[in-house]
């Protein structure tokens, strides 16, 4: 026997009010951050694709009905400090392709800068799954929800770095 955890009800429902909670507090304070750093809209779509990410890891474990624990809430916290990392890179960017080129058309300037960070972008995923991947085969069964929570987590979160953040962004700036 490796381990065993037992969780009541009561523990239980504190776990996911704890998690809720520690995943709000971060995307707030996220939001804050990029909003200081950067600028409102690019801050509120950070924090939507961030949202994009958790749901979508939440939503498999759903579907596959895998274990939720502590293990896992300290997995989103990563998965959402990971894809925070590759957004601001892609919208740094676009922060400096703005300044560059005033007159280039919004949706232009986004792609341009999207396809200046891609090789980044997809090389530091693969380059951090490469380890994972070595983990969920070789690793004992104690770390298997967290190698499981960060290989979605990261696969959606460069997916949402690359094809939600700046798309949600292009929408916030033109209804704005």
């Amino acid at each position: 026997l490796l381990s065993a955890e037992s969780v009541g009800a009561t523990i239980g429902g504190e776990l996911v009010k704890n998690a809720f909670l520690a995943v709000s507090i971060a995307l707030v304070l996220m939001l804050i951050y990029i909003t200081f750093r950067f600028e409102w809209s690019f801050g509120l779509a950070a924090v939507l694709a961030l949202f994009h990410d958790v749901l979508i890891v939440c939503g498999i474990f759903s579907i596959f009905q895998l274990e939720v624990n502590s293990a896992f809430i300290a997995a989103i916290l990563t998965v959402i400090g990971y894809s925070i990392n590759d957004t601001i890179v892609i919208f740094d960017r676009v922060r400096e392709n703005l300044r560059m080129k005033k007159r280039e058309v919004l949706a232009a300037l986004l792609n341009k800068s999207i396809m200046q960070t891609m090789n980044r972008s997809i090389n530091t995923v693969l380059t951090v799954l490469m380890p994972l991947v070595t983990l969920l085969l070789f690793g004992g069964g104690t770390i298997k929800i967290f190698v499981i929570t960060l290989l979605i987590g990261f696969l959606f979160g460069v997916y949402s770095s690359i094809c939600v953040a700046s798309p949600l962004y292009y929408e916030i700036k033109q209804r704005g």
